[in-house]
């Protein structure tokens, strides 16, 4: 048969060598969909034991907890159903954490349950092959190669230096305006970044559903662990009020609330421009260590940072607006000193003479010789006649006896 004959085949490339088939493609590694969830003891003796191993089945957790891992799945599961989703093999998320553990706690839990998880060996080689069987890179008989090395199915860890394995914390708070992201209240969960998908694995393995952690770590395990021992000394367990009722089951049991682990459901968008932004601070890195090394440490400026560059900028603005108005009123003063120009020096005023006071008897002897001057020559009997007449025409005793109606 034709068609037979066809599919058997063998596909080959430009120097007549078989061209080698690849595992088919996961890119979006929903392989991963399940990883972290409580079996239940109706799934039958096998997944009893397993949850065993883990901390318990789905019956051992308190109502709170199970409403939270079945909110937590049908949120993944309506992400998924978008192409632009994925889930991210190698970070994973933490719900169900207390206030009080921030971002270092959290780094502290995640290095402690790696190492646990790989003493364990939580991880298989099967875990190994599925995972690079997603990635759809390796051909087959490289995949099978690599599952026979233990130190590529599980990279060592450097106890020393806890960034190669963990390279990223965050916690997720509630920050309000005004407010330092530190100083926020968090909210209950948080993410972990991994370099490695293995690391990752073991760690979620060892954290989820696992009651060991839920003292120190989950939201209420102290509380609950407190009531568990009065439980077991008194063999009654007394709840104050409200409080720690959510604990108790239908049959008095104190149930421990558990930390609840899966991987990361992503956006690709947002993913890669994630992943740009870290690439660029890595490039950025490594070209100032360049740059140190070409120009040497010694005599080198030191670059400013974006803040103080923006303070700088704020500061020659403020000096460029106050020099204006200083121009601008050395402009107005100069105007105004040449409409109004004050002496600068004070000015002698001439003082008008003084009025000489006059002496009636000098002005008497004056007009006197003035008189004279025209006198000269007329006898002394002249000048009395004429004097006798002027006082004769200027006599009003004749007047004042004859008046003007008479």
């Amino acid at each position: 048969d034709r068609t037979t004959a066809s599919s058997l085949a063998v596909q080959r490339d430009e120097d007549g060598k078989p061209i080698k088939k690849m595992v088919g493609k996961d890119r979006r590694n929903l392989y991963l969909k399940n990883e972290g969830r409580v079996s239940s003891s109706a799934d039958g003796a096998g997944a009893a034991s397993a949850g065993a191993k883990h901390g318990g089945v789905w019956e051992d957790l308190p109502t709170a907890d199970r409403a939270k891992r079945e909110r937590a799945f049908a949120d993944k599961s309506t992400k998924l159903r978008s192409p632009l989703f994925f889930i991210n093999p190698t970070r994973i998320s933490i719900r169900n954490l207390g206030k009080h553990v921030n971002e270092a706690a959290l780094k502290k839990l995640a290095f402690r349950a790696l190492q646990t998880g790989l003493e364990q060996k939580l991880v298989t080689p099967k875990d190994a092959v599925a995972h690079w069987r997603a990635k759809g890179d390796l051909a087959h008989s490289e995949v099978m190669r690599r599952a026979t090395d233990m130190n590529l199915v599980v990279p060592p860890v450097d106890e020393k230096n806890v960034k190669l394995s963990i390279p990223s914390v965050f916690v997720d708070r509630a920050v309000s305006e005004g407010q330092k992201a530190a100083d926020a209240p968090s909210k209950g969960f948080g993410f972990v970044e991994f370099t490695h998908h293995a690391h990752a694995l073991a760690a979620l393995r060892q954290l989820n559903n696992n009651p060991a952690y839920s003292a120190e770590y989950a939201a209420g395990g102290n509380k609950a662990a407190e009531m568990q021992k009065r439980g077991k000394k008194s063999k009654k367990v007394k709840t104050d009020g409200k409080e720690g009722a959510e604990f108790l089951g239908e049959d008095g049991r104190v149930y421990l609330p558990r930390l609840i682990v899966e991987f990361a459901v992503e956006n690709k968008v947002k993913a890669r421009q994630q992943a740009e932004k870290v690439a660029q601070k890595e490039a950025n890195k490594i070209k100032q260590k360049i740059d140190k090394r070409e120009t040497g440490s010694k005599g080198k400026k030191t670059q400013k940072g974006r803040g103080s560059l923006q303070r700088e900028k704020k500061r020659a603005r403020k000096e460029e607006a106050t020099k204006g108005k200083i121009d601008d009123n050395e402009e107005v003063e100069k105007i105004e000193e040449v409409t109004e120009e004050k002496p600068t020096k004070k000015q002698k005023m001439i003082k008008p003479p003084k009025k000489q006071k006059r002496n009636k008897d000098g002005l008497d002897d004056l007009i006197n010789e003035y008189k004279s001057s025209f006198t000269k020559g007329i006898s002394n009997a002249a000048v009395e006649n004429e004097q006798a007449s002027s006082t004769t025409a200027n006599d009003r005793s004749s007047v004042a006896k004859r008046r003007w109606f008479e």
